[in-house]
């Protein structure tokens, strides 16, 4: 069951209204996509409300999704790297003494 957000009831103007009343009082776009995705499950709802919501702040969708991953709110779908992102080195066995 998905419980639905505070913002599908409220009609365009008064999410226009919310997103520059948000930015208005300092609130970076990572934080309005965190209020946003409360309680929204499923990588595409979550994908599709960033692109949606971000439209509104004034950004693409690629740079809504990318502060999103950023933000650790949506997955990438990129593999991890190490954390100098080169592969890590294959162990070699050392001799063993004799």
């Amino acid at each position: 069951m998905v419980k639905p957000s505070a913002s599908e009831h409220l009609s365009e103007k008064e999410k226009r209204a919310a997103v520059e009343a948000a930015l208005a009082g300092g609130m970076e776009p990572a934080e309005i996509f965190k209020a946003i995705l409360q309680n929204v499950y499923g990588t595409n709802e979550r994908k599709n409300l960033v692109v949606e919501w971000g439209k509104r702040l004034g950004l693409d969708a690629n740079e809504s999704l990318r502060i999103a991953q950023g933000a650790n709110l949506l997955r990438s779908s990129r593999k991890p790297s190490g954390p100098s992102g080169e592969k890590p080195q294959r162990k070699t066995p050392g001799k063993t003494g004799g």
